[in-house]
């Protein structure tokens, strides 16, 4: 894919940006950062759609997965070479490659859903395994499930627990209580309150998405973090 030669300067100090939603590599960067980071060439992103039923989205080309593209989902291109194309997920601008057999350049229209409870939407992945960088085709990870769960509400989370700690919701008084819908967060671990005791999460030590006291989720890891809960965040309907 031919990059763009437009000559940029940068407006100011370099500044240090988050690789996971930015798309940048040694050589070539998104035309939308110039002027933020320096690139030897920049690239306008291209929009492809996902063609098969899910796609990994690996941090290099047979890297590791990161996150996943569902059918009909866009992916923004920005070069293709040996069979794999480099961009970003156009709904939460994950960067990544993608294997360019995947793409397709339409889509099949999307039905349109009502909006649902992102608890219920939950609820649908129980036994789903884990899968680290899922986000529902083979399994998903625990960030997943959230992004997932509440996109049924027309909420657009991030796609990695720290950045839906970042953004999501408001934080929880400590002396409120928890209710249905809550997110819970925990280091490098986030899980939704099912009601004011029990949370649904994908978890790696149970290897699928389950449902359990939240008790008993801090009595497992307290010994290993001495703050097993980093934030309480409600998100308004």
């Amino acid at each position: 894919m031919p990059h763009s030669r437009n000559s940029f300067y940068l407006s100011g100090p370099s500044r240090t940006l988050d690789p996971r939603v930015n798309a940048m590599r040694g050589d070539l960067a998104d035309v939308a950062l110039a002027g933020k980071h320096f690139s030897p060439h920049y690239a306008s992103p291209v929009e492809r759609f996902c063609s098969i039923p899910f796609a990994p989205i690996h941090d290099t080309p047979n890297g590791d997965q990161v996150s996943e593209l569902l059918a009909g989902e866009a992916f923004m291109l920005l070069d293709i070479s040996g069979g794999w194309a480099w961009g970003f997920s156009k709904h939460d601008h994950y960067v990544g490659y993608v294997v360019a057999e995947a793409l397709a350049e339409s889509a099949a229209p999307v039905q349109g859903s009502k909006t649902r409870d992102p608890v219920d939407e939950a609820r649908s992945f129980l036994g789903k395994p884990y899968v680290w960088g899922g986000r529902g085709g083979v399994g998903l990870d625990c960030s997943g499930l959230i992004q997932r769960s509440l996109a049924v509400a027309n909420i657009v989370a991030p796609r990695d627990s720290d950045m839906q700690q970042a953004s999501l919701g408001t934080e929880i008084p400590a002396e409120a209580p928890l209710q249905r819908g809550d997110l819970v967060f925990f280091p490098g671990h986030v899980g939704m309150m099912v009601d004011t005791e029990d949370l649904i999460h994908a978890t790696r030590n149970e290897g699928k998405t389950l449902i359990e006291p939240l008790a008993a989720v801090v009595a497992r890891i307290v010994d290993n973090h001495e703050t097993p809960i980093l934030s309480r965040r409600r998100i308004s309907s």
